[in-house]
């Protein structure tokens, strides 16, 4: 096959098959088929059954697809499970700090207003239910507070 041909043909399947992974396994054709025998190809991964239904792709080149498939997705899957692990541990990190600023307010409160004070405030604090949040500040054209310093300048 001419060289100038193939990447051109590489680059329409590619395409093609990006148009059916973002379909999902049960698009406008319906379900992808299964390959006889061993698990069922992943997500946005076509079987070779399918594959084969492309014009001018040859074995060698559908199982280099699949395998270019195959390695998108895991990396997809390594991404997702990281950043579900970042958020995790953002999430525990901001209850922490959140707890540790409660305990610190109630011990300022305690000793600016002694046992009695603080527990009539706390009453009080608790049959009003939780304050709202205050207004947030204007945004200007680009994100920037209008109030924030400026940006010091680049070089």
């Amino acid at each position: 096959m001419n060289r100038r041909i193939f990447p051109a043909l590489a680059l329409a399947a590619l395409a093609g098959l990006g148009t059916v992974w973002a379909a999902g396994p049960d698009g406008p054709h319906g379900p992808m088929p299964r390959g006889p025998g061993g698990p069922p190809p992943g997500p946005g991964i076509p079987s070779a059954e399918r594959l084969a239904t492309v014009d001018g792709l040859g074995a060698a080149q559908q199982a280099e697809v699949r395998r270019i498939l195959r390695e998108r997705r895991d990396a997809e899957d390594a991404l997702r499970s990281r950043l579900r692990g970042e958020r995790e541990a953002i999430d525990q990190r901001e209850r922490t700090e959140r707890e540790r600023i409660e305990d610190q307010t109630a011990q300022k409160l305690r000793s600016a207003l002694g046992e009695d004070g603080y527990r009539a405030y706390a009453q009080w604090a608790t049959s009003r239910g939780p304050e709202p949040l205050p207004p947030r500040p204007p945004q200007g054209p680009r994100g920037e507070r209008p109030d924030a310093p400026p940006a010091p300048p680049t070089p």
